[in-house]
């Protein structure tokens, strides 16, 4: 409790001091007001520093970055604050994703950083990336369409010997991610910023015969 009092102050006073003067809004919560996909879980930021201390555990840079989920875009462009070559995120919600937009033309990211507005069982370009970025973003059986999705079109376009690491953060289907065998757990700890368990997976390389789950 102590580290969530922490976090909702520390997000206040960012708000407050560093987003509202410049247009922007990232640390504002949006976990039902809006939200109309069912099994959609809202939005919560992650922190900058949170998203450092995950990535920090991979070769990130230089590599694209995909936050499946991403609402207001605010892990989006950390994300290539820190040294991601590109970064991308993908938002059901209509709302949080013309939010996103507002936010990373005011940061004049856009050459660098995309909100796409899609349904994440829709999304057909997952094979372009190299990172994968869930923070607990929706229901399991969603959830396990999404990590099937990314399985699938990677193997289709024969680029399972390319390294790729796939971040859940919170809670997470992992019988889903298992399941695939294309990732293995690379690591698993506890965010010292919010607390709670993060898994990073790293691609195993399958061969094209090998059968899709």
């Amino acid at each position: 409790m102590l580290l969530r009092y922490v976090r909702l102050l520390e997000y206040l006073y960012h708000y407050l001091f560093w987003e509202f003067p410049r247009g922007l809004d990232f640390s504002i919560r949006a976990k039902k007001r809006g939200i109309t996909l069912e099994g959609n879980h809202g939005y919560a930021l992650t922190s900058k520093k949170a998203l450092k201390n995950i990535l920090s555990k991979i070769p990130y840079r230089k590599l694209s970055f995909l936050d499946i989920g991403s609402g207001k875009g605010g892990v989006i462009c950390y994300a290539y604050e820190l040294g991601c070559e590109r970064s991308e995120g993908i938002e059901y919600e209509e709302f949080l994703h013309t939010i996103a937009q507002k936010n990373i033309k005011i940061l004049e990211y856009n050459e660098h950083v995309k909100s796409t507005k899609i349904d994440a069982r829709d999304f057909e370009r997952y094979a372009e990336f190299d990172i994968y970025f869930m923070f607990n973003p929706f229901d399991p059986d969603i959830y396990s369409e999404v990590v099937n999705s990314i399985f699938k079109q990677n193997k289709a376009i024969l680029h399972l010997e390319r390294e790729k690491y796939l971040i859940c953060y919170g809670d997470a289907n992992l019988d889903a991610v298992n399941k695939t065998k294309y990732f293995e757990l690379l690591t698993e700890q506890k965010c010292p910023y919010r607390g709670n368990l993060y898994r990073i997976y790293k691609s195993i390389f399958i061969s094209t015969n090998d059968s899709i789950v």
